[in-house]
Formats: structure tokens, sequence, C-alpha cells
């Protein structure tokens, strides 16, 4: 199926996710017991069908797996946008490791106009009425398809006075508050960030829609790679120019990829980090050179 395509599965049976984000069993069988092949991601395997032990009567979408990983959840929990803005708000079923919707998830959701009520599936059911649709978004494959990228653009900040603007709005997207997955010496690069003109940004203690405002409006976004550039995908139009620092080996591809797909100017700059620690789930780098990075967004 192509990813502008709508299915309706009739008396569908779907088994939940068992297993954790990483590797699990679950997906979607037709009633005929064919299981449909891209019901789950490329770590997840088909759950054995088995007779289910309840019946959905009426009209559901499937969404996917949900998971509560910012990037995972913008690319793999949200693949199925396009196709959920096609449909009436029919609640959307997802299986998930989780035992709950956790309240980001609807928030997020709302954010974006999306108000369908989010079940979970715990336990194999069969569905009446199970509107499918392939995932418009992938890390592997990594794809992301136009009609996904034209479902995911909500928010349109340039009619309120902001290409008016005259001074330069410069921002760094910090890590520094997070336990995992950053540079421990950030700070050092923030506060000599702040005396030439940038503000600090931590994006997450803002609401959505905040952080996509300052993404998309600033003149400079820097910072280290990280799920909080793909809040850019939500944006119909970008300002600025940005500027992406490595904080383990490399610079993930998904990000990349992101800035070409939405055409967005960027700059990369891969540095040498020194590992801390680096056996998962925990990742941690020191930065050898800060002074670099700050000379180089002195610049800007």
């Amino acid at each position: 199926m192509s990813a502008s395509t709508l299915t309706l599965l009739k008396n569908a049976v779907i088994l939940p996710l068992d297993g954790t984000m990483d590797a699990f069993t679950g997906g979607v069988y037709t009633a005929g017991g064919q299981f449909v092949e891209d019901s789950l991601l490329h770590r997840g395997r088909p759950a054995p069908l088995q007779q289910h032990i309840d019946h959905l009567a009426g009209t559901y979408i499937y969404g996917g797996c949900l998971f509560g990983h910012f990037g995972h959840f913008i690319w793999e929990s949200l693949s199925r946008v396009y196709a959920i803005r096609q449909c009436k708000d029919y609640p959307i079923l997802f299986i998930s490791p989780n035992d709950t919707v956790y309240n980001m998830h609807n928030i997020f959701f709302k954010t974006i106009g999306i108000r369908n009520e989010l079940i979970l599936v715990k336990a194999p059911i069969s569905v009446k009425n199970l509107i499918y649709s392939s995932p418009g978004s992938s890390i592997s494959p990594l794809f992301i398809t136009d009609e996904q990228i034209n479902g995911l653009q909500y928010f349109n900040f340039w009619e309120n006075g902001e290409k008016y603007r005259t001074v330069k709005e410069k921002i760094w997207l910090s890590r520094s508050l997070l336990n995992n997955g950053k540079v421990t010496n950030e700070q050092i690069i923030e506060e000599e960030l702040q005396k030439i003109g940038y503000t600090v940004i931590y994006p997450e203690t803002l609401h959505l829609r905040e952080q996509v405002r300052l993404i998309s409006t600033a003149d400079i976004v820097a910072g280290f790679d990280g799920s909080a550039f793909f809040s850019l995908l939500f944006s119909e139009k970008i300002r600025g120019r940005f500027l992406v620092f490595n904080r383990r080996r490399g610079i993930p591809e998904t990000l990349l990829y992101v800035f070409r797909k939405r055409h967005i100017a960027f700059e990369q700059y891969i540095f040498v980090l020194e590992p801390v620690k680096e056996k998962w789930p925990v990742s941690l780098f020191y930065h050898p050179e800060p002074e670099k990075v700050i000379d180089i967004l002195g610049r800007c």
C-alpha cells in the first residue's frame, strides 16, 4: 500500500505489543489470518495469531506503536497523522509497552488538532471496521512522505508581525537539564553564549506550541543534535539558519534527512567527543573544545 492509501479492514485482529520499545511482538492480522506487514516497525516481530478474547463493534483507526521517547514518538507514533487527518473523529487504537496513554500524548495530539480518543490495545481483539494506513514515516528504513510532512505542518507564526522584527533572535537548544544523552560540559558553552546574545532554551520544559514558535521564527537555531530539532516538522514555514553540533560520534541521519526534506538551510559541525558513559541506555560525552563551538556561533 502506498502512504496515501486508506484501507477498511473488516474484522481485523490486533495483537498487543509484548516487550519493550526496542524489541517486541504484536501487530495486525486480516480476518483471513494474513499478517499486515507494515503494522509493526522494523524491530518488531509478528505475534502468533490467537483467538481474540474481545470484539469491538464500530469503526476505529489503527495508530501503530505508541512510545514515550520524543524522537520515536514523532517518527513512529505519529507516522499515520497524514491518514488520521483524512478520517472522522473515530477512536485511534495503539499498541504500546506502556500500561496507559500518558497525559503528554493526549496533550500533544490535541495541540496539533487531533482530538480523537486514544486507546491502548492490551489484549487480543477483533475490530469490526478498522481504518488501516501504511506509515508515512520510518526510522528504518529511513523515509518520510510528502503526505506525512503536510499532515504534521500545523502551526503558522508568520501573521503576527514576526517578519518586522529588527533584532536578530538567536537560540541554543539545550540538553543540559537531561540526565541522559548529553554533553556533560554543555553549561560552559551556554554561559558564554548568553554573554553574546543567545537565549538558552530548555525544550522539555516548554509546551509544544512554544517550542515550534521558537524554532521556526528565530534567526539562528543552534544546539547539539537531538529530538528537539524535530519540532520544525510542525511549522508551515521556517525562518532561520540552523547550526547542529554532534553530541555523540556523529549527527544522526534522521535529523539531516529532515532538514533536506523540509529544504532548510543547515550547517553541521563534527568534533571528536570523549565518551564518559556509552553503555545503553545511558549515553554521556565530554566536549574537549567548547571554545570552538562558542567561536563558530559568535561569528553568526
